[in-house]
């Protein structure tokens, strides 16, 4: 008898069931149909790739075209369930892992089955050396993997494999000595995954929040509705979202023992795509990008240097005005979703980030794959403009602030500045940026004043804690001190605000004075604007360390009608905030 292991009916995706208040095991058909009452429960870095098939399937099943098909959805109490158990009926036999010609995600064409059952292991992606000194269950021979547990690893492995040389397929014209080489990485292994949640929601809501509505493209199909992959490795275009988020990055297949585990497989190099960051950024909604100063697509980091996630780095995806250069599109989706007052207003949005941490330039082994839920605010905030521009001004302030901390520390220190930028970091604000956030729903001025003084007490630390002489220390500190005292001065005297109509006045300006005469200052005082939790004059606000910009430059930005402190948080060459 042919062995077979169906994904749709067959147990091998762990879920939380809601019903009996218990984990178990379901195939595709139930996660789909009962997602309404089940809850993922995968383990960190397989929770990805399984979340991103979940999404592929259920928008070829019966993916909302519309925004009003999204809202019906979303309202109602279950998925379409019969449109989705008939597309799963239909399509069953290529999504069955062990098919003898079409096995799901696999080559149907291969038979040399060259790897063991370590190729599987997610630790061996660390390195054939690393990847056996550290990490116990490499030490020894594995047995075989049940089929439940290898169909996780397979959409781990296809998801997370890593670049360089790879074992060529026999005939394959590009082959070099059995080999070919400079294989890529994955869509998801090169950028920066985000999918959006919301705490103690249900996989129905997970999957509708981060399956933007969009028709079929012509031609775009999930790669179990086409032919099995050929063997050698091409260069190919995707058709549409489907065909990116399924069409599988190398050319594997398992082999099946009689008791139904998975003892060996084949493993070789996949298809490549010609212009890999825009074709992902322009297909996969559930990645974070910025624009490189040449105006160039990349993967938007959420990490500091030490790969520690920075809480706020997400809410500067909700910045989608003229100029901004930070998007994702499950992020703009879920936006749109509660300004149409679709979702609770007091719900927390968040936005779980994943980056692979590579260990060289070449990607050719892992050191972790991060997975970071960062807080976005309330549906009702993102419903927002102005708290939404509010929480993004927040997060590019802390920001600007570590950039200038990292700046001054290397010019004041007189050490490289490679040295001094992995001791310079802002830490351990991840309950202050929560507050932040939670202040700003009812108290923005407050939130903003709070954030700021969190961002300058971090900041001292790490000046207190850094190796230089106490003259050197001093110096730096003041470069986050000075502005207090002039701060204080301004808040005595009720602060001065100009007409809309009218341009900023000089700080400074002055007539010179007649001969034998003392000098006096003339013209009119000098306008304070509020800015970083105090009434300061753009003179004020160009010496403080958290404006990237110069006094001219913030002038004219405020002359302009920039919003003051966005004018001295957003580094120069971007456009007007509009």
């Amino acid at each position: 008898m042919t062995p077979s292991f169906l994904l749709t009916t067959e147990p091998w995706i762990p879920v939380w069931d809601h019903d009996v208040d218990a984990e178990r095991m379901v195939g595709l058909t139930e996660a789909l149909t009962r997602a309404h009452r089940l809850s993922l429960s995968v383990h960190q870095g397989e929770d990805v790739a399984v979340l991103r098939l979940l999404v592929a399937v259920f928008d070829a099943a019966c993916g909302p075209r519309t925004a009003a098909e999204w809202e019906a959805l979303w309202k109602a109490g279950t998925l379409d369930t019969d449109t989705v158990t008939a597309y799963l009926h239909r399509w069953e036999p290529f999504l069955d892992l062990f098919h003898p010609g079409h096995p799901a995600f696999q080559c149907g064409r291969l038979t040399d089955y060259h790897r063991g059952p370590e190729a599987l292991h997610p630790g061996n992606l660390g390195g054939d050396g690393p990847s056996s000194w550290f990490n116990e269950e490499l030490r020894a021979p594995l047995p075989p993997w049940p089929a439940a547990e290898a169909a996780r690893l397979l959409l781990h492995l296809l998801t997370y494999d890593v670049a360089g040389i790879k074992r060529a397929v026999p005939a394959d014209p590009v082959a070099r000595g059995g080999k070919v080489f400079g294989a890529q990485v994955s869509t998801t292994a090169i950028s920066t995954h985000v999918h959006v949640a919301l705490p103690g929601h249900r996989l129905k809501d997970v999957l509708l929040l981060n399956t933007p509505p969009q028709p079929r493209a012509a031609g775009d199909a999930p790669v179990w509705e086409r032919e099995t992959p050929s063997a050698p490795m091409r260069t190919r275009t995707p058709t549409g979202r489907l065909d990116l988020l399924t069409w599988p990055t190398r050319r594997i297949r398992l082999h099946v023992t009689d008791d139904m585990r998975v003892d060996a497989l084949a493993h070789h190099d996949g298809d490549r795509l010609l212009d890999n960051w825009s074709t992902t950024r322009r297909l996969d909604p559930m990645t974070a990008w910025t624009i490189n100063p040449d105006g160039k697509p990349a993967p938007m980091g959420v990490l500091d240097l030490q790969n520690w996630p920075q809480p706020w780095r997400a809410a500067l995806l909700l910045d989608h005005s003229a100029g901004a250069v930070h998007t994702c599109a499950v992020v703009q989706h879920t936006i749109s979703a509660a300004e149409r007052g679709i979702l609770d207003p007091t719900v927390p949005v968040i936005a779980v980030a994943s980056t692979v941490l590579h260990t060289n330039r070449h990607r050719g082994a892992i050191g972790g794959i991060t997975v970071s839920p960062l807080l976005l605010g309330t549906a009702a905030q993102l419903a927002d403009p102005d708290a939404r521009k509010h929480l993004a001004t927040m997060a590019r302030h802390a920001d600007a602030l570590g950039a200038n901390l990292r700046r001054h520390a290397a010019q004041i220190s007189r050490r490289p500045a490679a040295q001094v930028a992995p001791r310079m970091l802002l830490t351990d604000l991840d309950h202050a940026w929560e507050d932040a956030v939670h202040d700003s729903a009812h108290d923005p001025h407050q939130a903003r004043k709070g954030w700021g003084a969190a961002l300058r007490e971090a900041a001292k630390d790490k000046i207190n804690a850094f190796p230089m002489k106490q003259s050197e220390r001093a110096q730096l500190l003041a470069e986050y001190t000075k502005i207090e005292s002039a701060s204080e001065k301004s808040r005595t005297k009720a602060p001065r605000k100009r007409t809309a109509s009218a341009p900023p006045a000089a700080d400074t300006p002055t007539v010179p004075p007649a001969a034998g005469t003392p000098s006096k200052r003339r013209g009119p005082r000098a306008t304070t604007y509020e800015c970083f939790g105090d009434h300061l004059t753009l003179a004020e606000i160009s010496r403080h360390p958290d404006c990237v910009v110069a006094y001219n430059t913030l002038r004219a930005r405020v002359t302009d009608g920039w919003d003051v402190e966005e004018a001295a948080t957003t580094p120069g060459r971007t456009a007007r905030q509009k």
